[in-house]
Order: C-alpha cells, then structure tokens, then sequence
C-alpha cells in the first residue's frame, strides 16, 4: 500500500494531507487503488501472496464504515453549525460551554501499552470490559464482531507460536539442523512471510471492525432510540473504548513480532527485520485511523445533546 505499506516514508505525509485536503477515507481509498494497479502489474516467481492492509482493509468493509461515518459526521456538523448560528446572548453562551465540555471528552488521555497480564486473565477482562462499555452506550449494538476479531487474533498467534517451538523441538531432536539447511532455510523464509501476512490481516480486520462499530454507534444515536444516556456520558465511555483498541492493536504487534523474532531465528536480517517493522507500523497506523474515526464521533454527539436538550425544554 503505497501510502501505509510498511516502511513507506510517504506515510508521514499521510497526517498532513488529511488535515489540508482530504478525509482519512479518501486517503485510504486512493492508496488502495493503487496498490491494486501495482498489484495487478506485479509479476512475482518468489512471492505469490503479500500483505496490502489497504486491500485486506476494505476487504473486511472498513473503508465503506469509514466512509460512511465520516458523511454522517459531516451532516452532524452541519447541523450544530446551523443550531449555533440562531442562538445569541445567554442561549449561546451555555451551549457553547456545554459542547466545549463534550469536546473535552475527546481529548484521550495517555496509556500506558507495556503492561503485562496473565494471557487467560486478559482475555477474560477484554471480553467483560467492552461487554460493560456497551452496555454504557446504551444501544442496541452488540460487542459479538470485534471480540471475535480479536479473541481469533490472539489465538491465531499463539497457535503459531506453539507449532514453532514444535518444530524446533523436533529438529533438535532428529539432528536436522546441518543436514538440508538449504531446504530448511527456505522453509524458515515462507514461515516469516506467511506469518507476517496473518499479522497484517489480523491488524486490518480488527481496525475494520472498530470503525463498524464507531460507525454503527453513530448512526443509533441519531436514529436510535430515545434514551436518557447523556451525551457527555457516552462520549467517555467510547474515549475508554478507544484507549482499549489501541492497546489491544499493540499488545498483537508485539505478540507477532514475538513469533517472527522466534521463527526467524536463522533468517538474515535485511529479510526479518522489515517485516517486523512492518507489523509495528501497521498497528501504529491502524491505531491512528481508529483514533481519527472516535473523533468523528464529536459532532455526533453534538447534535445529539442539543435534539436532547431541546426536547428536555418542550417537556
């Protein structure tokens, strides 16, 4: 993927461009696009399959919830604008405050992505504690997509990791390790390659599914049913969730690179090196467009205050 691929230095450009022209899924988009020309250009004898998250990404829908979250922030934002522009004196210095208030919400605060947990024991207060962030957004939405996303994740890698120390086992005690090490070597060489590709895959689809749900959570709160969930309320629960995401993107970065390091033990380090550089980019971009889709979320709940507060004054 040209603009996100691993150690592409165009990607610094990327923060830019959005800010300046064009929205995340447009950049998105267009790197997808052309990754699928190089793609279909590309004529490989060595690699038959290779790990575009830009492809892998809009294969799992994430640009089509992206896209479509980003128009229902736009009209949202269009409404509030309208709203602020009737409103003078006292009406507007209050809903100024009040939506100054909300925007703080957004504002995520810094975690910390180096702990370390018993595996079972994290699994287990992942799946409770977005079970709980759920049921504090009070909408008819349910966590099932993403868990799974990210329960199959970790259970892919460990799988992995498991049949690696199997091999090695086996070498070592059959005494292969001299004998044939060309056919081992490039054995070890598809491993790293395969393993990277599952990596990618499993970044992209679990950041898919992340902004499925931002996206699903919008549209509920606009058109959902009516509730007595304050907007500010919903707006720290989804900034938890998003703090939650990204250490979770983390945590699978290095539970993969982990598996590469061990895989590719005999590999030389112009080959390794690089894919695990790009399992950390990956999930260091994708944590940037699940940040970049939460805060698309602000005028969402904007909007919905100021429909809640107004219906509140009609009672």
């Amino acid at each position: 993927m040209d603009v996100i691929a691993e150690g592409d230095p165009g990607f610094k450009k990327t923060k830019g461009l959005m800010n300046r022209n064009s929205t995340l899924s447009q950049v998105l988009r267009e790197a997808k696009e052309r990754e699928q020309q190089r793609t279909a250009a590309e004529v490989s004898m060595t690699t038959e399959k290779k790990a575009h998250y830009g492809l892998l990404f809009d294969e799992f829908q994430g640009l089509s919830h992206l896209e479509a979250l980003e128009m229902l922030s736009r009209e949202s934002e269009s409404k509030v604008k309208s709203v602020i522009s009737t409103l003078s004196g006292e009406e507007f210095a209050t809903l100024k405050e009040e939506l100054e208030k909300l925007k703080e919400a957004f504002s995520l605060a810094e975690f910390d992505d180096d702990e370390e947990d018993d595996e079972e024991k994290r699994d287990e207060d992942f799946t409770i504690e977005v079970g709980i962030l759920f049921s504090q957004l009070r909408i008819s939405l349910k966590p099932a997509k993403l868990l799974q996303a990210r329960n199959s994740a970790h259970e892919l890698v460990k799988n992995l990791s498991v049949q690696v120390v199997k091999e090695a086992e086996q070498h070592e005690r059959e005494g292969d390790q001299e004998v044939g090490s060309g056919d081992t070597e490039q054995e070890n060489k598809k491993s790293v390659e395969d393993i990277h590709m599952v990596a990618i895959r499993s970044l992209a689809e679990l950041t898919a599914y992340s902004i499925e749900m931002f996206h699903k959570t919008a549209a509920l709160v606009l058109h959902g049913q009516k509730d007595d969930v304050l907007a500010i309320n919903r707006a720290k629960t989804l900034s938890q969730m998003t703090i939650m995401l990204c250490k979770e993107l983390s945590s699978l970065s290095k539970e993969f690179a982990t598996c590469l390091t061990t895989v590719g033990v005999e590999e030389k380090a112009d080959v390794l090196n690089p894919l695990i550089t790009g399992v950390f980019l990956e999930a260091s971009n994708s944590a940037s467009y699940i940040q970049d889709a939460f805060q698309l979320l602000l005028p969402v709940l904007q909007i919905s205050h100021i429909q809640t507060q107004k219906e509140l004054s009609q009672q």
